[in-house]
């Protein structure tokens, strides 16, 4: 796509564009989801030991600004590693195995109750340590976290509704909105808890936003908050910068995005360097002796990609079938026309999975319903999977009515899985 065609692209979707004032619709939408959202969450245990951690981090952020958890140095130790949590024993004392942007994230909300309670715990769901049950020190409540998760999964539907009001009717805009909000393992995955899935999302989609909207600067600094939550987001960022480039053959988009959202890596290496004495951005990863059943094999990738849509237990087109249709969509002419922004995010997000998918298995752990590594991913794809699939669908009853009957499906599946423990 040239740049003409792209400015033609822009004049065309204007028309598409959601007026100021009606912004506060898709506000309104997020607060629906966002209440939605509480009440379905978890907020006792058992909490998965990755949402676990993200929350005593986030606690002890709050109570004394530091990343050290004096607290749980008895527990610190290798046979409770996946069991009970993902702590480790730095050089300056026990802390999260993971980067600080989800605890970070996390930390306002527990400025309201940092105080610790003791807790007897076994071995979580899905763990393979076996042990006796032990007694911990725990945040007193979990709420906080499990609000933080909530509205970070909100803040990232609203924004991303909004940013295709750029490419698709309103109406078109809202119920891809819905859709991605309950149909999708952001409500049964990465808003029920404190995973690093929620926050790395909203940033995801606040720095699309921010690119497709022409303010790198601004998408520089998303992104490079995302770094510091997961840091291959950075794969997205670096995507959606190269797409425009080569759009406008200008370098200076790219530039600024770039440069800005390079602070992440920097604060990241900074963090692991105070809290490891090291400069590596694996942190706590290295400490841990898990691998994740890491690869270099394009093939053992390969087959890991497409495990992710049909695996029995965390395949994605088992409980989101539309995503299926959206794929099908996107390679299709549908495509066609689709921003530079949109079709770089896109790029990014499975690049941001072949890194995810080298590095670790498909499966990822227990504790949660459907599945939760694809989620950044399907974030970043949003905006070309949502143009795409309402081209596809444009003067074709059979595929209006598949879709439907495909979104229906996938809201209900994750509305059972999200409601099923309150029951």
């Amino acid at each position: 796509m040239t740049a003409v065609t792209e400015r033609s692209f822009e004049a065309d979707a204007a028309i598409h564009a959601t007026p100021a004032g009606q912004g506060k619709l898709f506000v309104a939408l997020s607060a629906v989801f966002f209440i939605i959202f509480l009440i379905t969450g978890e907020y006792q245990q058992p909490y998965g030991v990755d949402a676990f951690t993200n929350a005593v981090q986030a606690r002890a952020f709050a109570e004394d600004q530091s990343p050290i958890l004096e607290e749980l140095d008895n527990v610190a130790l290798p046979q409770y590693q996946g069991a009970l949590h993902w702590l480790v024993s730095s050089p300056n004392g026990t802390t999260s195995q993971y980067p600080p942007g989800a605890a970070l994230w996390g930390t306002p909300f527990y400025l309201f109750d940092s105080s610790l309670s003791s807790l007897t715990l076994g071995p979580s769901e899905g763990a393979t340590s076996d042990f006796e049950p032990l007694t911990i020190a725990t945040p007193s409540t979990l709420a906080p976290a499990t609000v933080a998760a909530a509205l970070s999964v909100a803040i990232a539907m609203g924004v991303f509704g909004v940013t295709i009001t750029k490419l698709l009717p309103r109406n078109a805009a809202i119920a891809a909105m819905t859709t991605a909000a309950l149909g999708t393992g952001a409500w049964s995955v990465a808003s029920d808890k404190l995973w690093q899935h929620g926050p790395a999302m909203m940033w995801i989609s606040i720095g699309t936003y921010c690119a497709s909207r022409d303010r790198f600067a601004l998408s520089g600094l998303a992104f490079a908050a995302g770094v510091l939550t997961r840091p291959h987001v950075a794969i997205i960022a670096a995507s959606i910068g190269v797409a425009i480039a080569v759009n406008r053959r200008s370098l200076r988009e790219i530039a600024t995005l770039g440069t800005v959202s390079l602070l992440g890596v920097i604060g990241l290496a900074a963090y692991n360097t105070a809290v490891f004495d090291s400069a590596s951005l694996a942190g706590g990863y290295r400490l841990t002796g898990f691998n994740g059943e890491t690869t270099d094999s394009p093939l053992v990738v390969l087959s890991r990609l497409g495990a992710s849509l049909v695996d029995g237990r965390v395949g994605v087109l088992w409980t989101s079938p539309f995503i299926g249709l959206a794929l099908i969509a996107v390679l299709s002419k549908s495509r066609r026309g689709a921003p530079p922004w949109a079709i770089g995010a896109a790029i990014g997000g499975l690049l941001y999975l072949v890194i995810q998918y080298r590095t670790n298995r498909v499966t990822g752990g227990g504790g949660f319903f459907s599945y939760r590594y694809p989620l950044e991913a399907l974030v970043a794809a949003g905006p070309l999977f949502a143009y795409a699939t309402w081209r596809w669908i444009q003067d074709s009853k059979p595929r209006a009515v598949a879709l439907l009957l495909a979104v229906a499906f996938s809201v209900l599946t994750h509305g059972a899985g999200s409601l099923v423990r309150l029951f």
